[in-house]
């Protein structure tokens, strides 16, 4: 396959204390490090489309904050995994400090 999957990075360790899970029901990824601070983030590859990735906050008020739209074109595996890592460090980073 051309672009990372879902698989590769639920193959991920832990980034700054958050670890990624598939929800069964809805197919999606999200970030989470087993706190419950009102705040969830979801980034799953190839959700809107093939080669992107959706990153976007919710709430427990049903507040969507979409962050970002990783695009993977031209991009080897190794540097779309490296893209994707960055992006999810700077995106928790932004939940912890809004705690």
């Amino acid at each position: 396959m051309r672009y990372i999957q879902t698989e590769d990075i639920l193959k991920l360790n832990e980034i700054k204390g958050f670890t990624p899970t598939m929800d069964n029901m809805s197919g999606t990824l999200e970030w989470s490090n087993g706190e419950d601070n009102g705040k969830y983030l979801y980034a799953t590859p190839n959700w809107e489309g093939e080669g992107q990735c959706p990153v976007s906050i919710y709430t427990d008020e049903g507040d969507v904050q979409d962050v970002a739209i990783l695009k993977f074109t031209d991009m080897s595996k190794k540097e779309q995994l490296s893209y994707y890592k960055e992006v999810i460090s700077n995106v928790i980073d932004v939940i912890l400090e809004k705690k």
